[in-house]
């Protein structure tokens, strides 16, 4: 070890050249710490932005491919028919989906409004504004007759399987009871969860049953009337096997709030098994559809074939909850050949993309910026060695003279540059956090000017039953989460980097100590 002590001698000794050497490594430091600060930075922002949001992929229809391509038809004939191959999802993909180990729940649901006999839906809190600005019946041009209109006032959402997106990230909680099994789905059970404030409301319990239509009273008593349908064939009746509760509410202060129906409320949703709705569904539209065919009423029907079971099992998306959000794109990549035509994968990746691009610019330039001060770093600190060895071969020679090994001459020079270097970045670690969050701020502030206006988010339209599982985040949002800190792990890298400069930054001097001979240096 005593080329160790030598080499803590020698920067004792040459106190200037310790010095310069260990500002040379200070600012080093300080620019490598606002690098990989700000990198680092900008990743766990993204980082948490993304674990905050729902993990989930979409397997849907892509409408926008399939109109496209209708658009290219030129006669309606052939529109038309185009129009008849509607694409759907196909059931057996989402069955090899929903094995994978990734998922944790999936939703493939139908969902529509329905008509309640015999209960009370949950207010929404609007009714007396409605009332206000109701304009009382209406007149039927066809029957003749007058009618009021009847809004809907519960909402169905019925899904292939038994474990639903909701009730696994916590938006549903079962206060009583059971959710439906997969014995429920595989015999049409006609079983169903509703909230606690709908059984409030109603007086309703585990094991009491209630009606649904899906069509206003004055329809219900035309069709069976004039189409000879019976109860048992217009009315749903369902047992209540679980009561649940749900963190969605009405915004009293949005403006759709003073018109909304009773079933876009939240806690007017009731949940079913998808076959038990489809067998219900089934039932009721193919007797309808007879009785058009029976009547001669073709124009009621035209275009269309009569209705099979499948037509209610199948649906135009399913979304699959992933474990992590780190699986998104394994987890689409892994399955990319299930996409069929007009069918695709839809994970949101390209909306967030967009709001991370200040963040991914600022990363880009930081990762930059690092890799031309550590070139620099080994360029400068070798030459300066280099040149300093002139001035020292007499020592050296001594040295090697008195039976020390080159290999303990180089070891010195490399431990003379590395005290200084670990004074340097010691000092940087304190000043370089301040430097790394201001510098980042400021770069991310015009980044975030400049990208403001290019950024275009879809429009959805449409109401409760328009959900794509996605959890809407703004930039502000994934910007807050943008902050410079510095951690032990980093500290290490530093440390790490200054090392590996020193290692380099001596191999250039180490081949021309390896040059010199002993008994030269001392003759001259």
């Amino acid at each position: 070890m005593n080329y160790l002590k030598r080499a803590i001698l020698y920067c004792k000794r040459k106190t200037s050249k310790s010095i310069i050497l260990g500002i040379t490594f200070f600012m080093i430091g300080n620019l490598v710490l606002v690098g990989l600060g700000i990198s680092n930075a900008a990743e766990n922002a993204k980082k948490i932005t993304r674990d905050k949001m729902r993990a989930v992929v979409n397997y849907e229809i892509d409408y926008d491919s399939f109109w496209k391509e209708m658009d290219k038809l030129e006669s309606d004939e052939e529109r038309t028919e185009f129009n008849k191959n509607m694409p759907r999802v196909n059931n057996e993909n989402v069955k090899k989906m929903m094995a994978d180990e990734r998922v944790s729940a999936v939703n493939q649901l139908t969902s529509t409004m329905v008509y309640s006999i015999g209960i009370e839906n949950v207010p929404v809190g609007n009714e007396n504004k409605k009332n206000e600005n109701s304009s009382g019946a209406s007149y039927d041009a066809i029957t003749g007759k007058e009618y009021v209109y009847q809004e809907a006032n519960l909402f169905l959402m019925a899904n292939a399987y038994p474990n639903m997106i909701e009730f696994e990230d916590g938006t549903f909680t079962l206060e009583q009871g059971r959710m439906y099994t997969q014995d429920d789905m595989d015999n049409s059970n006609r079983v169903a969860l509703i909230t606690k404030e709908l059984a409030e409301v109603n007086g309703l319990q585990i094991g009491d049953t209630f009606k649904y239509v899906m069509f206003q009273n004055d329809q219900l008593e035309q069709y069976k009337t004039t189409m000879g349908l019976t109860d048992q064939d217009c009315i749903m009746e369902v047992e209540i096997i679980g009561i649940y509760s749900t963190k969605n509410d009405v915004d009293p202060n949005s403006d759709q709030f003073d018109w909304m129906a009773p079933y876009e409320s939240p806690k007017n949703v009731i949940l079913l098994p998808l076959t038990a709705y489809a067998d219900y569904s089934y039932n009721l539209i193919s007797k309808v559809y007879d009785y058009f065919v029976s009547t001669g009423n073709f124009s009621m029907i035209e275009g269309q074939e009569r209705p099979v079971i499948e037509d209610y099992l199948v649906t135009n998306k399913a979304t699959f909850l992933l474990k992590s959000a780190e699986n998104i794109e394994s987890f689409v990549s892994d399955h990319q050949s299930l996409e069929e035509q007009f069918i695709k994968f839809n994970s949101n990746e390209k909306e967030f993309k967009e709001l991370a691009k200040p963040l991914d610019t600022l990363s880009f330039f930081a990762n930059v910026i690092v890799w031309i001060v550590a070139i620099n770093a080994v360029v400068i600190i070798s030459l300066v060695t280099a040149l300093t060895l002139k001035t020292r071969e007499f020592e050296i020679g001594v040295l090697l003279s008195l039976g020390v090994s080159k290999v303990k001459v180089v070891m010195q020079l490399f431990a003379e540059l590395l005290i200084v270097a670990f004074l340097g970045f010691t000092l940087a670690v304190g000043t370089g956090s301040l430097i790394a969050g201001k510098v980042g701020e400021l770069v991310l502030d015009y980044q975030q000017s400049n990208t403001e206006e290019e950024i275009q988010t879809d429009v959805t339209y449409g109401g409760i039953w328009d959900q794509d599982y996605f959890t809407r985040i703004s930039q502000d949002e994934l910007l807050e989460n943008y902050n410079v800190s510095i951690e032990p792990l980093l500290i290490i890298e530093i440390y790490g980097l200054g090392v590996l400069v020193v290692f380099i930054s001596i191999l250039i001097p180490s081949i021309m100590i390896m040059r010199l001979n002993p008994k030269r240096i001392m003759l001259s």
